[in-house]
This record gives C-alpha cells, sequence and structure tokens, in this order.
C-alpha cells in the first residue's frame, strides 16, 4: 500500500525523484495525493520543474559554471562519502549506519548549486557566472509565481516591507510607463540562502528580473548566463544585476534606467 505523504517537510525526499520522473509508483501517487491538497507544496514542484527543464535545456553552458577546483574538492567529498557508506555498510559491530543514497556523477544541478555556493564562500570576484547562473534559474522559478501584473504595486511600500523583515535598506525601481516597466513585487531569491533581493517586472510584457546583493566589490560585467541576458555591477555598497530572458536589443537601456534608480 502507497504510504501517504502527512506532513509536507515529508515531501522533500520524495519530490526530487518526482520532479525527475524517477519516483517509483507508490511514491509518485503519494506524491501527487499531496499536492492535489496542498498548494503551497504544489508551487513549489512546479518551480522546482521549471528550473528543473532550464538546467536540461541548457545543460551544456551549466557544466562550465563551478570553479574546476570547486569540481574536485566536491568529487573528492562523494568519494570520501562513498567510501564511509561502504565501511559502514561492511561493519558488523555498527548500530548506527549511514542511510543508503544515491550518489551520482556530480550532476549538472549540483554543479550549478555548488558553484554559487563557491561564489558566496570564496568572493563574487572567484566566479561571476556561476553567480549569473543561479540567479537566471531563480528568475525562471520566481516567475513562475508572480502575481496579478494588473494590480499597481508601490515601491516604497516593498521598500518598508524589506528592511522590516530582511533588516537591510533596499531602494526599488518603481514602475515607469515610459520605459513599459511594471514593478511586480520583491521576493527573497531561492539561492543563496535567501540573502538576495529579487525584484520582479514586465518589461514590454515580458519577464525582467533585479536582483540586489547586501554587498559590493563587483566591477561592471555584461555576460550571458543560461540563455539571459545579465548585467552586473556595484555601487552604494552593494551588488546589482539585471536579467531579461533572450537577447533583447535594448537591454543596455533599461540595464541604465535600473543603475540611475537602483540605490
Amino acid at each position: 500500500m502507497d504510504e501517504p505523504i502527512r506532513r509536507c517537510r515529508d515531501l522533500d525526499e520524495r519530490l526530487t525523484p518526482y520532479v525527475d520522473n524517477e519516483a517509483a509508483p507508490g511514491d509518485r501517487r503519494a506524491v501527487e495525493a499531496h499536492l492535489s491538497k496542498c498548494p503551497p507544496c504544489r508551487d513549489h514542484a512546479i518551480a522546482e520543474r521549471t528550473a528543473r527543464d532550464l538546467i536540461h535545456e541548457r545543460r551544456s553552458d551549466l557544466r562550465c559554471a563551478a570553479p574546476p577546483g570547486l569540481r574536485a574538492r566536491c568529487a573528492a567529498h562523494t568519494a570520501a562519502a562513498d567510501g564511509t557508506r561502504i565501511a559502514n555498510a561492511l561493519s558488523p559491530s555498527l548500530i548506527f549506519r549511514t542511510p543508503a543514497s544515491r550518489w551520482l556523477p556530480l550532476s549538472v544541478a549540483a554543479t550549478v548549486a555548488l558553484a554559487i555556493a563557491g561564489v558566496f564562500l570564496t568572493g563574487l570576484n572567484s566566479n561571476v557566472q556561476a553567480l549569473a547562473t543561479g540567479l537566471a534559474l531563480d528568475h525562471a522559478k520566481c516567475f513562475q509565481f508572480k502575481g496579478d501584473p494588473s494590480r499597481s504595486v508601490d515601491a516604497a511600500v516593498l521598500e518598508r516591507a524589506w528592511q522590516q523583515h530582511q533588516g537591510w535598506p533596499l531602494v526599488v525601481p518603481a514602475s515607469a510607463s515610459q520605459e513599459d516597466l511594471r514593478l511586480l513585487t520583491v521576493r527573497r531569491c531561492l539561492s543563496t540562502d535567501g540573502r538576495v533581493a529579487h525584484v520582479m517586472y514586465l518589461w514590454h510584457g515580458q519577464p525582467l528580473s533585479v536582483f540586489v546583493l547586501p554587498h559590493g566589490g563587483q566591477p561592471a560585467r555584461l555576460l550571458a548566463a543560461i540563455g539571459h541576458d545579465t548585467a552586473v555591477w556595484s555601487a552604494n555598497g552593494r551588488t546589482y544585476a539585471v536579467l531579461a530572458t533572450g537577447h533583447p536589443p535594448d537591454f543596455s537601456h533599461i540595464v541604465e534606467y535600473v543603475k540611475s534608480h537602483a540605490r
């Protein structure tokens, strides 16, 4: 009989195989039963599938995201964990044993996640491409839940709420009809443990993201990350990144607009 999922936290270990279409039939039924009754978990599953699809679509680009040294350390860690698990399995006196896990070769998704972690452990200058890649994934995920684009959003209200809940000030560029730019909301970025503000817009009717990191030190860069044009720069003790899907011809114009208003 299928084991039901009674608590949202019990979904975690079954969600990844479900999204990857690798779940056993019983687990798949249990996950789908829970998702049918739990909108927050259903939204989470949609976001995870969006990121998975984007990763698979751009896998060749992502393989270069992690610095070689970080990839080597991750591979060494995986090998060490495999050795520990084998040793535990062979020990007849061991009472507490390490649970079995699927230790696959370093995957694209793991490479991206570890590359992003490496950026924040060693500093932005170590690999800005990895940062841009992680933010591009969050751009795709968050725009699954952009809310009602017809609703007017007050930038000052969002700034006050961010200061109150996150503890550091944020200046949010407001909607601008002359730029065909509509402010939607501000979310905590899913990468980097919520340390990044994700300001979401519609620009010419298409998703545009402005990410704000609470520290500076990054020289200006213009680069591509998994199908997104990305501009990164630092000012006023902050690092900013603007992402647009595809390669819009007037991208540099909207970047300059954000630079002049996000202070």
